[in-house]
């Protein structure tokens, strides 16, 4: 009797671990689902967040871009200026040196006329 006494006791046990199972088995399809929609907004609000947060970078870095653009115009403006200017400076040396001595520069200009002359018919 005892022994029949544990068997119901153990089948009781069973058949309550299997009510428990069934529950939990359909209350865990119900949460997975809930669980998966949860993942699916999670997902579409990072999509979202990332892509906003790229197109900030992109907006950053064009930004950038540009003012290194213009930077380097601005560098390159002032050099181009710096070199007229030492181009004139040259140029008005050279025209005060000659108007100051003209037998000099005229020889110069022969003796600069006559090695072109040499070099280039060789």
């Amino acid at each position: 009797m005892a022994n029949a006494s544990m068997a119901d006791k153990a089948k009781n046990k069973v058949e309550s671990l299997i009510d428990e199972a069934e529950i939990a088995t359909s209350a865990s399809a119900s949460d997975v689902q809930a669980d998966l929609e949860n993942l699916r907004r999670d997902i579409a609000a990072l999509t979202q967040t990332v892509a906003s947060f790229g197109t900030g970078k992109l907006k950053e870095a064009s930004n950038r871009a540009s003012q290194l653009g213009a930077e380097a115009a601005d560098a390159s403006a002032q050099y181009v200026e710096s070199a007229r200017n030492t181009v004139r400076s040259a140029e008005q040396d050279l025209e005060a040196h000659i108007r100051n001595k003209p037998l000099q520069a005229i020889a110069i200009a022969a003796g600069v006329g006559f090695l072109a002359a040499l070099l280039t018919r060789r």
